[in-house]
């Protein structure tokens, strides 16, 4: 069985499979939701057996969908690992091998690109400078929110970033405004904080081991924000949701205090969670590894829902 067998899909792909003795699948396709929470490690997360997390809301998302125990990423680095994720191309291919040099090429059709034209409203919501539109991750986003920069609270300009709490607001903001009748909707939502330097809010920061601990925890809580939104709306359980990451950390493993240089487990494995009760079983745990290239792949997904 190859990795593209749990592949994500496009949304009208995994709407046509037969339901596997779960609740009836919506009659109109679903939304897709990705959420990519930056420089996280799997290993920190509860469901993934860090007794000392404090990430209840991404634990619940594991209870309720696949969590897959082992998923690497194409890169230890920002923006060639999500170009990998949303086009299904190694570096080598896609061509962007850095942060902040090398655009994606307009030929290569993105997973926005391919459910846009499948009827698709597309909008995206990114936290750091290193995905701004201008290196071409915009491409098949009806909207891009990639506005960081705050003349009020002005930070290093090579570091900008947004908060997970300002990023939530406004998608939280953008999905209040959808009408229930609308398109159904791929949105991808990136939030940066665990990334260096590590700074929690002082509730996170008292209940964590480490700082970097505490900006997962604080993600963590804005994670459920979304997710109680969309709850509220009448639309999760109509939404297929895959929470992953960019990459890990090393946290000084390896002699390597962050990550962009090494590739081993600490900066490499990711977690991967699918949660889709219409097809998708709950509290199951996929075993095999998988890339986070092969989240693309359009083959073999019923496999995804068998497990």
């Amino acid at each position: 069985m190859t990795t593209a067998q749990l592949a994500l899909a496009s949304a009208l792909a995994i709407a046509l499979l037969p339901a596997c003795s779960q609740p009836k699948a919506p009659e109109r396709s679903p939304n897709v939701l990705v959420i990519t929470v930056d420089t996280l490690r799997a290993d920190r997360l509860g469901c993934y057996g860090f007794d000392a997390a404090r990430t209840a809301n991404i634990d619940k998302l594991s209870r309720e969908g696949i969590r897959v125990e082992h998923a690497v990423a194409s890169a230890p680095i920002t923006m060639p690992s999500h170009t990998s994720i949303f086009t299904g191309f190694d570096p080598p291919a896609h061509g962007v091998r850095d942060n902040g040099t090398y655009p994606v090429p307009e030929e290569i059709e993105t997973l926005a690109e391919r459910l846009k034209s499948a009827g698709y409203q597309t909008q995206a919501f990114v936290s750091a400078e290193v995905l701004h539109s201008r290196y071409g991750l915009a491409q098949g986003f009806d909207g891009y929110d990639d506005e960081l920069w705050n003349e009020a609270e002005p930070t290093d300009f090579k570091r900008q970033e947004r908060s997970a709490h300002k990023t939530m607001d406004r998608v939280l903001q953008w999905l209040s405004r959808r009408p229930t009748s609308a398109a159904p909707f791929f949105l991808w939502v990136h939030l940066f904080d665990p990334h260096q330097p590590y700074n929690p809010p002082p509730a996170e920061a008292r209940v964590t081991p480490t700082p970097y601990d505490g900006e997962i925890a604080f993600v963590d809580g804005q994670i459920g924000r979304l997710v109680e939104a969309l709850e509220n709306k009448g639309a999760l359980d109509e939404t297929i949701l895959v929470f992953t990451s960019d990459h890990g950390e090393s946290l000084g493993e390896h002699g390597e205090d962050t990550h962009a240089v090494f590739i081993y487990e600490s900066t490499i494995r990711i977690p991967l969670i699918f949660r889709y009760p219409p097809k998708l079983p709950a509290g199951r745990v996929y075993t095999q590894s998988v890339r986070s290239v092969d989240l693309r792949s359009e083959e073999h997904t019923s496999e995804l829902q068998s497990h």
